[in-house]
């Protein structure tokens, strides 16, 4: 290995002065589910054994050098379904640790399923923000979105989760033109009296998930249909947030907008991600030119100096924004189950 010169607490910036300051970390690629917009092939997911992923030990040495060193703010945990991987309350007894030591909010994306009896442990070992994923709240269509019969269970976890004192729970719905779209008004009504944040996510292209313009429904669409009944009323975003805000009148709860691919938010992005076996992606949408894996460095005992050099070599090859969705969805070996979400 070659000298390498010191960094300290330099804060990563990439060819096109973009800050960026949150990582997300994929725990697995394993899920308990099969959703028709991530897991195309509709089949069970096993994944990578035990010894080709990071290793407990390994996540959190990546936060402390993304937290110290690099300066980060937020972290977020992704899968697959990051509560299937066993141990995984352990883990962030020990992040809590962490959180307590440097000035940053940890989160965790779930499905929900395995949340249930969990929710006031997860909120007291550190965990801020929480995102639940829920793309209908009907349970045949439930079944035929995800390959599973769990509506209720996830239901119950945002009760409990919302007794717990996240504030607010965000639960994630993929809008897809024919699935769920009809949906759109009850999942504001959802949130009528709840402390509960909505958030329609634009359908995005992954490898072999048969997306198709005329499956995609745009968040101007998607808002038209929620204010030919409700008053929308913007809400101030930090300039790196991905969402654009709203409350509405009347309601305790809010409604949000990922608009990833009619107004692509790429200018501000402050993202990186790890997968599940070490692999860092600058872009969701990468192609593997800029990938390092920390899961290597780590094992063939490369510094804390030696592995943020490489980190900020690798962010100057992000794109200033992603490809058009034609041009995405011919990206085969863009899986959510294995890049993490």
């Amino acid at each position: 290995m070659t000298k390498t010169r010191k960094y300290k607490q330099m804060k990563l910036i990439d060819n096109f002065n973009r800050v960026h300051d949150y990582l997300r970390i994929s725990l697995t690629d394993k899920c308990n589910l099969n959703c028709i917009y991530c897991n195309p092939d509709h089949h069970i997911h096993f994944g990578f054994n035990n010894d080709k992923i990071l290793s407990y030990e390994e996540i959190l040495k990546i936060i402390r050098i993304f937290a110290g060193s690099l300066q980060f703010k937020k972290i977020r945990f992704t899968g697959g379904e990051p509560l299937v991987r066993r141990g995984v309350f352990d883990l962030f007894e020990k992040v809590k640790k962490i959180k307590d030591e440097f000035d940053i909010q940890f989160g965790i994306t779930t499905n929900g399923t395995l949340l249930k009896g969990n929710a006031l442990r997860l909120k007291n070992s550190g965990i801020e923000k929480l995102n639940i994923s829920l793309d209908s709240l009907q349970r045949e269509k439930f079944l035929k979105i995800t390959g599973r019969d769990n509506l209720q269970d996830v239901l119950d976890a945002i009760n409990e989760s919302e007794a717990a004192g996240f504030n607010p729970v965000k639960i994630n719905v993929v809008v897809i033109r024919n699935i769920n779209d009809n949906e759109i008004l009850d999942f504001v009504e959802f949130v009528k009296d709840r402390n509960l944040n909505i958030r329609f996510i634009e359908f995005m292209p992954f490898g072999n998930n048969q997306w198709q313009r005329d499956g995609f429904i745009s968040y101007k669409e998607m808002k038209d249909i929620i204010e030919s009944e409700y008053i929308l009323n913007p809400l101030y975003s930090d300039v790196s947030d991905v969402a654009k805000d709203f409350s509405i009148s009347g309601f305790k709860g809010k409604v949000s907008f990922v608009t990833s691919m009619s107004e692509h938010f790429c200018n501000t992005c402050s993202r990186l991600r790890i997968s599940a076996d070490g692999k860092m992606r600058v872009c969701l949408f990468s192609t593997g030119k800029e990938e390092i894996n920390f899961k290597t460095l780590l094992r063939n005992n490369y510094s804390e100096t030696e592995i943020i050099e490489l980190v900020h070599s690798a962010i100057k090859y992000k794109w200033e924004k992603h490809p058009e969705p034609e041009e995405l969805a011919k990206l085969e070996q863009n899986n959510m189950l294995t890049i993490g979400g």
